[in-house]
């Protein structure tokens, strides 16, 4: 239990006290199922497995197998295989046994990496061959893996709904923009593309980044990631309302996304002038090492926001697999070297049972010590997304939302653009110069906080404490 440092910009509850006390016990009792079915089928290890064997049978008949799982669990890309621009050569030499020889691709702006491609009956060659398994062992080669979103459950039932009573609207307040203000880009699964009556999200969404909702399978209800993207988005825009906001998808709606797709609209956000990106998705990888596609994806936009003169600001969510001891990536690039100023791994506090001025670490958040800082992540509030739920993913009680929702969502994937937003928040108020100064300035008043209420600046596993959105 700590008492952690209020960010001083943050906006008030909207909520009614009547709402605030309601949605926190419904929040609780969807955790405590969560944990209990996780608990039940053996560990976050475990229930993820069943959760990907779920969204496998899901895509059953939709073409072509898109995610294939390991032994332990992780999932990467079937035919897919990355590796360094400058082992190119010796990689298809090494494979030259398979018969079916695979396509080389090139990754837009990430100069030193290369895609080798299979398809049909090279697919299955390149799962058997033996001399993947060397190359990957030797470091010379690497799985493009997966992340999933919808997979990696933000609590049992999904999002509920919260916002205004009937009739009642929470409208946006714009704030003018200022110049210089840094640019935040949310590389996620897109965003709805509804016209909001509030104001909230309003000219974000372009023909490149929508998030179509009901894909997986088309069945008329919404699919188990819809709206993950609007709902960050909408984070981001309660702490900082003025931010210049972008939205880049990575992802489907099921929440599914490849690394090298990932890493290839994270560059593409550098180039175009991001100097934060928020990344609410992770994945871990079967051996804990970085993975590779994500790692020359990070460097390259670095480079490219260095010889712009930015400081890119990489800020992740450290992921929903509890405490099982293993990094998440992208997040957990924290901690490795060349990356510490730039990638910032977030975990998620909850509000204590039974004081709500004091936090814990969330039981279900990923921690460790590659983790920068940490906020609540437990009963978030922001928009969503119009759509019913699909019986399979709230069995007991399937909502429906209308216009200009909003939600109550769970994880630390809503922890994370708390920080991004705040950051920004920061350099439009000129309370720091850049988004590196002011996340520098952030995690010191609030160290200085924990050290004085706490007696140590940094929660164990879970890095600096904040509060930013009220939840």
């Amino acid at each position: 239990m700590a008492d952690a440092h209020q960010f001083p910009q943050a906006p008030d509850d909207r909520r009614s006290p009547e709402q605030i006390t309601a949605q926190r016990a419904a929040v609780r009792t969807q955790i405590a199922a969560w944990l209990a079915e996780m608990a039940a089928s053996g560990g976050p290890r475990e229930d993820h497995v069943r959760a990907l064997t779920d969204l496998q049978e899901r895509r059953s008949g939709l073409g072509p197998a898109r995610i294939r799982l390991e032994e332990d669990g992780t999932a990467v890309t079937p035919n897919r295989l990355v590796v360094r621009r400058a082992d190119v050569p010796r990689v298809l030499a090494e494979l030259e046994a398979m018969y079916y020889a695979p396509q080389v691709v090139a990754v837009p702006g990430v100069d030193d990496l290369r895609v080798l491609v299979t398809v049909g009956a090279g697919a299955r060659s390149l799962r058997a061959s033996g001399a993947v398994a060397r190359a990957v062992t030797a470091g010379r080669a690497a799985p493009s893996h997966v992340s999933l979103l919808g997979a990696i459950r933000k609590a049992a039932g999904g999002p509920e709904p919260s916002g205004p009573g009937r009739g009642g609207s929470w409208d946006f307040q714009a704030e003018p923009r200022k110049g210089g203000d840094p640019v935040v880009a949310v590389v996620d699964n897109g965003v709805s593309a509804e016209q909001r009556g509030d104001g909230w999200l309003a000219g974000l969404a372009g023909t490149d980044n929508l998030d179509l909702l009901d894909v997986v399978p088309a069945d008329h209800y919404l699919d188990r990631a819809a709206g993950h993207g609007t709902f960050t988005a909408g984070i981001v825009q309660q702490v900082a309302p003025g931010a210049r906001l972008v939205l880049r998808r990575a992802l489907d709606t099921e929440g599914e996304g490849d690394e090298v797709d990932i890493g290839r609209e994270v560059v593409r956000a550098a180039q175009d002038g991001a100097e934060v990106i928020n990344l609410s998705l992770g994945f871990q990888t079967a051996d804990d090492r970085p993975p590779l596609a994500m790692e020359r994806a990070l460097r390259s936009a670095i480079a490219i926001a260095d010889r712009a003169r930015r400081h890119l600001l990489v800020v992740c969510a450290a992921g929903n697999f509890g405490d099982d001891g293993r990094p998440c990536w992208p997040a957990a690039f924290a901690a490795e070297p060349g990356f510490e100023r730039h990638v910032v791994a977030v975990a998620a506090l909850r509000l204590d049972d039974r004081d709500d001025q004091q936090v814990v670490g969330a039981e279900w958040s990923s921690r460790g010590d590659w983790v920068t800082c940490s906020t609540l992540g437990q009963g978030v509030v922001s928009t969503y997304v119009i759509g019913e739920e699909a019986p399979s993913s709230d069995a007991l009680d399937p909502d429906v939302f209308g216009p200009s929702s909003w939600a109550t969502w769970s994880g630390t994937s809503f922890a994370a653009p708390q920080v991004a937003g705040a950051v920004v928040r920061m350099v439009r108020d000129r309370r720091a110069p850049s988004a590196r100064a002011a996340l520098d300035a952030l995690l010191a008043e609030a160290g200085v906080h924990s050290q004085r209420k706490n007696g140590t600046p940094r929660l164990d596993g879970f890095g600096v404490p904040l509060r930013i959105l009220p939840v």
